[in-house]
C-alpha cells in the first residue's frame, strides 16, 4: 500500500524589519541588565548563595548553588540551581528558576521546580531578590503554595518525620561538594550572616502544643457546670489536623 506523502512545512513569515530591529533592541536590553545584575550579585552575594562551577559564557543561561541554610534539614547540603532568562521580555518576563536535585519540600516538585506566591516576581524584583527568596523558602516553606500536598501535610502535622526524610534526601541527593567559578571582583569565601527566621520546628511545635495544654486546663478548672471530659474532647477536636483540613 502506497503511504502518504509528508506534507511539505508551511514557511513561517519572515519578521518585518521594524519587528527584527524591535525583538534586537529588546535583547541587547536584557543582555546589559543582566550583566549588570550578575556584577551586583557576585559583588555582595547574598546568604548562602554562590556562583557555579562554570564560569558564564552564556548570560542567558547559567548555575547558582545554594548551600544548605543552617537551622534547617538541608544544612551540609549543596544545591545546584539552573538559571534560564528569557531573551526576549527581561525583566518583565519571569525567569525559569530549577534545582537540579532532588529536594524534599512542600514547594519543589521531582523536575525541581520551585512554586512560590504570585508577586514572587516584578519587574522589580531583580535576580538576587528572587534567588534569595529561594533561599528564604528552604528556611520556611510557603504551605499556601504547595505542589506536594503530601509533604506539606506532613510538615504541618508530622515535623520530626519531615525533618527526617528532609535531611535524608539532603545526603542522598545533594551532598556532593560543588566548587564555584569566582568572576572577577567578586567576594570569595563570604561567610553567611546569621539569618533571623521562624521554622516550624518540633521544639515550636511541642511549645506551642504545652501552651495550648495549659490553656484547655485554665478553662476546665475555671467551671462552668460543663464536664471536663467534653471540654477536654472539645478541645483536642477544635485542633485536629482532620478539622483544620476539612473545614468548610
Amino acid at each position: 500500500m502506497a503511504t502518504a506523502p509528508v506534507p511539505e512545512p508551511e514557511p513561517q513569515p519572515e519578521l518585518s524589519t521594524a519587528a527584527a530591529r524591535r525583538q534586537d533592541e529588546e535583547r541587547k536590553t536584557a543582555l546589559r541588565i543582566i550583566r549588570n545584575e550578575l556584577r551586583l550579585l557576585w559583588r555582595d552575594p547574598p546568604p548562602y548563595l554562590r556562583p557555579g562551577p562554570e564560569p558564564v559564557t552564556d548570560p542567558f543561561h547559567w548555575e547558582v548553588v545554594i548551600d544548605g541554610p543552617a537551622g534547617t534539614p538541608y544544612a551540609g547540603g549543596t544545591f545546584p540551581v539552573d538559571i534560564q532568562l528569557p531573551a526576549a521580555g527581561y525583566p518583565f518576563v519571569r525567569p525559569k528558576v530549577t534545582f537540579k536535585t532532588l529536594v524534599y519540600h512542600p514547594n519543589i516538585d521531582e523536575e525541581g521546580n520551585m512554586v512560590l506566591d504570585a508577586e514572587s516576581w516584578s519587574y522589580a524584583t531583580k535576580l538576587r531578590g528572587l534567588l534569595t527568596g529561594f533561599v528564604s523558602v528552604l528556611y520556611d516553606p510557603l504551605l499556601d503554595y504547595p505542589i506536594n500536598y503530601d509533604i506539606a501535610e506532613q510538615y504541618a502535622y508530622d515535623y520530626e518525620r519531615y525533618e527526617a526524610e528532609a535531611r535524608a534526601w539532603t545526603r542522598e541527593f545533594s551532598s556532593a561538594p560543588v566548587v564555584s567559578h569566582y568572576p572577577p571582583n567578586a567576594v570569595v569565601g563570604r561567610t553567611p550572616p546569621a539569618v533571623p527566621h521562624f521554622p516550624a520546628t518540633a521544639a515550636r511545635r511541642r511549645a506551642e502544643a504545652e501552651a495550648r495544654r495549659r490553656a484547655a486546663a485554665a478553662a476546665a478548672s475555671s467551671g462552668s457546670g460543663e464536664s471536663l471530659w467534653r471540654r477536654v474532647i472539645g478541645y483536642i477536636q477544635s485542633w485536629s489536623p482532620y478539622r483544620l483540613l476539612h473545614t468548610d
